[in-house]
């Protein structure tokens, strides 16, 4: 009786292990809909990510969510994966390096699933978000001197001066500007940003933060203005 017991362990983990490596092997395939075989129909959860939390209803929910994530990547790089039983939970993480748009990004996703009949259940998932990553030919571009100590090509430019800043002045209304020129660009694109507001650098810095954009890099040039490279995301 001990025995039986102990082998119908044995064959859960190894469908469970099974389950977790075919969930990776589905992304980097871009195979979205059989993450959904692998789901009961109503699977329930939450997906947290660094802008939001994203409540999961169901099955084509999942999909759809993954589809929105993966769907545009055109290569896949796994730098690390790993699936473990958690307790009573089933652990599948992972690290991808991916190109979209011909950027490349690493992003991370720590899911934790409970299992029922052998398919998930419910679901908390943990992402990184999408984090730019520069390519050898990228980082040498980057440091390659330019006449102003210029920084990687830029693909927009933001002048907003004051005649008096004072500080704390400027927030109000650099933000917003930032935001909609950044909506004029496509994703991956680099804005300029220059400033004669020192106390802008803690606002561009938090709002960055917050926004999701990546700020590549700070300059105080001849004239102590501050130049941001801001990425969009």
């Amino acid at each position: 009786m001990i025995d039986m017991e102990m082998e119908n362990e044995r064959v859960v983990r190894l469908r469970s292990q099974r389950l977790g490596e075919e969930w990776i092997q589905a992304i980097t395939e871009g195979a979205f809909d059989r993450l959904g075989e692998f789901c009961q129909p109503g699977v329930t959860g939450v997906l947290l990510t660094p802008n939001r939390s994203i409540s999961l209803e169901n099955a084509d929910g999942l999909t759809t969510q993954y589809r929105r994530w993966f769907g545009d990547c055109t290569q896949f790089q796994v730098e690390a994966s790993r699936v473990a039983p958690v307790g009573e939970r089933l652990g599948i993480f992972y690290r991808f390096r991916v190109e979209e748009q011909e950027d490349w990004f690493s992003i991370e996703q720590q899911i934790f699933c409970t299992l029922k009949d052998g398919r998930v259940e419910r679901l908390e998932l943990l992402c990184s978000g999408f984090q730019p990553v520069r390519t050898n030919i990228q980082s040498a571009a980057a440091g390659a001197p330019e006449a102003g100590e210029q920084l990687a090509t830029r693909d927009g430019l933001l002048e907003f001066y004051s005649q008096a800043p004072e500080a704390g002045s400027t927030c109000a209304l650099l933000t917003p500007a930032i935001r909609s020129k950044l909506r004029e660009m496509q994703s991956g694109q680099v804005l300029e940003v220059r400033v004669d507001d020192p106390s802008a650098q803690g606002d561009i810095e938090a709002w960055s933060r917050l926004s999701g954009n990546t700020l590549l890099k700070t300059i105080v040039d001849e004239e102590q203005r501050l130049r941001f490279f801001l990425r969009k995301k």
